[in-house]
């Protein structure tokens, strides 16, 4: 199963009464826009049906890392960052994109009609959140990296093994990459044109190659 079936073996014609039986709601939003705050009450569960976005963690003193890049299929919610504080994180659009919000008490219990789909759909989704979790250990093993060169090679790796190539797409700007990595960002700069002129990578703007 790919991250994106939330409906994996669910038969397309029950799709509209399962979201309404699930109390599921539909919003659109504008590329840079906030979508939620995790200190929200019964903020739920978020899966991105379209577009892109990501998961923001914010200090008084102005820094941000990006704790994930989310994308079609990709699901976020409280459960996942329990330490958040008031407005610490967010969840912000990347491009214009649409969510489905489901109520995690609709999840979580049993459907009222006895929906012959519904065991398969929480199924789908703990297999969405074992996916999710997974990217999380990868972010920390990133993160646990002591320079700026180990974080980007050690994502670079990550990237070409998700892709089964080399060669492979950034899902960040360059500056949101540093908040990624939560290193400086001229320091990121300059490390990635010394790996360029060692003859480690090679770059076109989001398009890297590992050489080595």
């Amino acid at each position: 199963m790919t991250k994106t079936h939330l409906f994996y073996n669910i038969e397309e014609t029950e799709h509209d009464s399962m979201m309404h039986c699930f109390n599921s709601r539909l919003k659109k939003y504008s590329s840079g826009e906030i979508i939620c705050f995790y200190s929200e009450q019964d903020m739920g569960i978020g899966i991105v049906e379209k577009g892109s976005a990501c998961v923001v963690h914010s200090l008084p003193n102005g820094s941000r890392t990006i704790l994930e890049s989310m994308e079609e299929g990709d699901i976020f919610g409280q459960l996942f960052y329990f330490h958040a504080t008031r407005n610490n994180i967010t969840v912000e659009a990347t491009s214009d994109c649409t969510i489905r919000f489901i109520n995690y008490e609709h999840l979580i219990k049993r459907c009222k009609n006895a929906c012959t789909h519904h065991s398969q759909l929480v199924s789908n989704v703990l297999q969405m959140v074992q996916e999710k979790t997974q990217r999380i250990c990868e972010h920390l093993e990133v993160l646990s990296q002591r320079s700026t060169r180990e974080r980007l090679l050690s994502y670079f790796g990550i990237l070409s093994a998700q892709k089964g190539s080399n060669t492979f797409e950034l899902p960040f700007t360059i500056s949101n990459l540093a908040d990624y990595l939560s290193v400086d960002r001229s320091a990121m700069s300059r490390e990635l044109g010394k790996m360029k002129d060692e003859g480690l990578i090679q770059m076109d703007k989001r398009k890297v190659t590992l050489l080595h």
